[in-house]
């Protein structure tokens, strides 16, 4: 069968029906994982699938970003592990006929398989994996039952090579283990011309020839927000022109940032923004985006700023060194401590010819290797391969 799509083309459509795709997250509050479930539900081809999001504890703010086909549901899960919400689960995805489940991260695998495991193995299994795994997740409890979980998996997935190495390393096999680099879209996020930059730094009360420093996230200790805020203190004496834009809210260290920022004595220094829903212009207000975590997979938020020509400074851990080449288009340091960042910061925050350079190098990084229609395209190719064993199984 063949149907139009809205540029009048003809597609195929499969004679057995869409694959039908049912996320499993804990929730769509911001965060880079939840953007990249939300781009690549928003971007499938409506003609070959059709997208559930299945949020365990909330909806979260991500959820209207949606395209109005992509449906979501909730099963208000309160904190600690609840055994009801399984057969919540099973119901969904039989109601929804899914072919592929896609869990993402280690709570949605624990219940995903658990659920899938009440229907039968009506579904199969795909476990997404998207930062590099902190100390408190490799306790022996939690490595195996990320190990068993993996055993019911039909593939598990990285969003970058070196995540996959990560986890091999750490005793996880990885014939199993695909990588799905993280794409940016480069037209909505896009270089500021000098004129758009002014107005938008005068909006927020950053002056023109300032130098500012950005970070995006949510509020989650990981994140290392303190570490930057900290470093940023021990640097604005000798740097007046210096400033600090956040990006971000929620989170379990909420509190104690924003106490860390209300009690710095450079807090005039400092803008909050809270949480943005469209952070292009944020992007756009930056010389140059600090990733202080010592653990990410292949972050968004890295990949949307240099799409903006914001050159970026992070850690040399998995993920970081597949995107940044030091010196080229942005800069990978050891930063461990308040001291290590602030000495960092100190020797390039300053060269502003340098980090426009750098910045022209980030986009054409962004634009020539991690273009978001590969990602999906990587996805959909996945979904289908994963949906072709169900369905020639005659499951």
């Amino acid at each position: 069968m063949k149907t139009p799509d809205s540029a009048g083309i003809s597609r195929e459509i499969s004679p057995r029906g869409k694959i039908q795709v049912l996320h499993l997250v804990t929730s769509l509050e911001p965060g880079g994982m939840e953007n990249g479930v939300v781009n690549i539900s928003n971007r499938l081809d409506p003609l070959k699938f059709a997208t559930t999001i299945a949020c365990l504890e909330r909806v979260g703010d991500f959820a209207r970003r949606l395209r109005e086909d992509v449906k979501v549901i909730c099963f208000d899960k309160p904190p600690g592990f609840r055994f009801s919400v399984t057969p919540q689960l099973a119901r969904a995805i039989r109601s929804v006929g899914a072919d592929v489940l896609h869990t993402h991260n280690l709570g949605p695998l624990i219940y995903g398989t658990l659920g899938n495991i009440l229907t039968g193995g009506r579904s199969v299994l795909l476990q997404g994996e998207h930062g590099q795994m902190r100390p408190d997740e490799m306790t022996p409890k939690r490595r195996w039952l990320r190990k068993a979980g993996y055993s019911a998996c039909g593939a598990v997935h990285t969003v970058s090579a070196g995540l996959r190495t990560d986890l091999i390393d750490h005793g996880f096999s990885g014939e199993k283990i695909r990588v799905i680099i993280n794409g940016v879209d480069c037209e909505r996020f896009s270089p500021a011309a000098p004129e758009e930059r002014a107005s938008l730094r005068e909006g927020w009360k950053l002056e023109k020839d300032s130098v500012v420093l950005g970070i995006v996230g949510r509020f989650a200790a990981f994140k290392r927000h303190t570490r930057l805020i900290e470093a940023f203190e021990r640097l604005s004496p000798a740097q007046p022109r210096l400033r600090l834009l956040i990006v971000g809210d929620h989170g379990t260290a909420r509190e104690a940032i924003l106490r860390k920022i209300e009690e710095s004595p450079v807090k005039d220094k400092i803008v909050w923004a809270g949480y943005q829903s469209d952070p292009v212009d944020f992007y756009k207000m930056m010389d140059l985006l600090v990733v202080p975590s010592d653990c990410e997979g292949l972050s968004n938020v890295m990949l949307e700023a240099m799409a903006c020509a914001v050159p970026c400074l992070a850690h040399p851990a998995c993920g970081a060194n597949e995107v940044v080449v030091d010196g080229v288009n942005g800069f990978l340091r050891e930063m461990a401590t308040p001291e290590a960042l602030a000495s960092v910061l100190g020797g390039i925050a300053s060269d502003l010819p340098l980090l426009a350079e750098l910045g022209a190098g980030a986009r054409s990084t962004a634009e020539q290797r991690f273009s978001l229609a590969s990602m999906v395209n990587g996805y959909a190719r996945l979904y289908e391969e994963l949906a072709g064993r169900k369905r020639g199984s005659g499951s």
